[in-house]
């Protein structure tokens, strides 16, 4: 007998470049059991296109990121929902402190959010603009990228410039 989901675990280790962190999982993905498995959210390839995989990864293969440098995390791990709206902000918000526990525990040379709408979540405030910030977590640089979602393609040129920016970023650090 399987025994119910309670959360999209984390793909986390110690060494890594990158912690990429995400609002909560989507239903698609809660339901697989993978991160970002949904077929329109374009996380793997924005990842190939900048250079951190040497190929196009599949959802399946979430579990091989770190040895890509890469980890995965959400600021809810334990709410999948259609979209970000749907979970309150107080949660997001709660999530602040689970956040800085991992990368203080983890030291990932960079922490990226994957959504501007997290920095909100996080700092209170307005994210200024993409890419670097002049905020840390956890005295870890932050880099934000628009959500890789499909729902969220009108960015998806400068989605890519971003990643490839983070990804020269990290091989900088």
């Amino acid at each position: 007998m399987s025994q119910e989901r309670t959360e999209l675990a984390d793909i986390l280790t110690e060494g890594l470049d990158v912690i990429i962190s995400g609002f909560n999982p989507s239903m698609v993905s809660w339901n697989k059991g993978y991160h970002y498995a949904n077929p329109v959210n374009n996380f793997y390839r924005l990842l190939f296109q900048a250079g951190f995989t040497p190929r196009l990864l599949k959802p399946e293969e979430d579990v091989t990121l770190p040895q890509y440098g890469i980890g995965l995390t959400n600021f809810v791990v334990n709410i999948p929902s259609a979209n970000e709206s749907a979970v309150p902000a107080s949660v997001y918000r709660a999530g602040r402190i689970a956040l800085e526990e991992k990368v203080t525990r983890y030291q990932p040379k960079i922490v990226s959010f994957n959504g501007l709408k997290l920095y909100s979540y996080y700092f209170g405030k307005k994210l200024p603009d993409f890419g670097l910030q002049t905020e840390t977590i956890a005295g870890c640089p932050l880099f934000v990228t628009p959500s890789s979602s499909g729902a969220a393609n009108m960015y998806f040129e400068r989605r890519r410039e971003l990643y490839t920016e983070l990804k020269q970023l990290v091989d900088r650090l």
